[in-house]
């Protein structure tokens, strides 16, 4: 599996629109969705795309954990995933 950063996901979004638009634009364009994204999710906790897939945010309970060179114990913070 390759991972891509945001300009090559800029890339394939305008091939796919068929060179209409320039990277920067498609830039604009992805910027603004992930923007969206990003803020229903604060306010919703889930957004789910039908057949496509579900993103939600996931609260993570406080542990402990052992840190394996010294054996010392550690807090692991709760955390919003």
């Amino acid at each position: 599996m390759k991972i891509i950063n945001k300009r090559s996901f800029a890339k394939i979004y305008q091939e796919i629109g068929k060179n209409y638009i320039d990277i920067n634009q498609a830039l604009k364009e992805i910027e603004i969705f992930l923007e969206t994204m990003k803020e229903a999710l604060i306010k919703h906790k889930k957004i789910k795309f039908v057949r496509r897939g579900t993103f939600e945010i996931l609260d993570r309970k406080p542990r402990m954990i052992s840190n394996p060179v010294t054996r010392e114990l550690m807090k692991i913070y709760p955390q919003k995933k």
